[in-house]
């Protein structure tokens, strides 16, 4: 069985930047306006994300409350990067652009896998 790849789903609270600089590095992320769900409830970013296999990278902590709900339920999703309040403006871009790389290289390359080190867990970007 082929390992699953890390991809990442952003919601409003991310900026395009991001995705734009991961898709330069050849990163499959995909944003909330992209799929029409730019107004939708967090509860359905986190479903629709779950659903085709893709890890929410956001800073809102309603999706901490998502996470724990899902665990207490036994369901599963692919990682949540939960983005720290202190990382604002251009410069924590790059902090946060470098981390999901970070995190895309170490399952590429084999160093870790979705399904152990990113399933279920909430990864906090700092």
């Amino acid at each position: 069985m082929q390992a699953k790849s890390l991809k990442f789903y952003t919601d409003t609270h991310i900026a395009k930047s991001i995705a734009t600089q991961l898709r330069n590095h050849g990163v499959d992320v995909t944003r909330c306006e992209e799929v029409g769900l730019a107004k939708a409830h967090d509860l359905t970013h986190f479903e629709y994300a779950a659903r085709l296999g893709y890890s929410v990278v956001t800073r809102d902590v309603d999706f901490l409350r998502h996470h724990a709900d899902w665990q207490a339920q036994g369901k599963t999703h692919y990682g949540l990067f939960f983005v720290q309040d202190h990382l604002q403006g251009e410069k924590a871009i790059g902090v946060i652009v470098r981390t999901l790389l970070e995190y895309h290289e170490l399952v590429a390359g084999g160093a870790a896998t979705v399904e152990t080190d990113i399933t279920n867990q909430v990864i906090y970007v700092r």
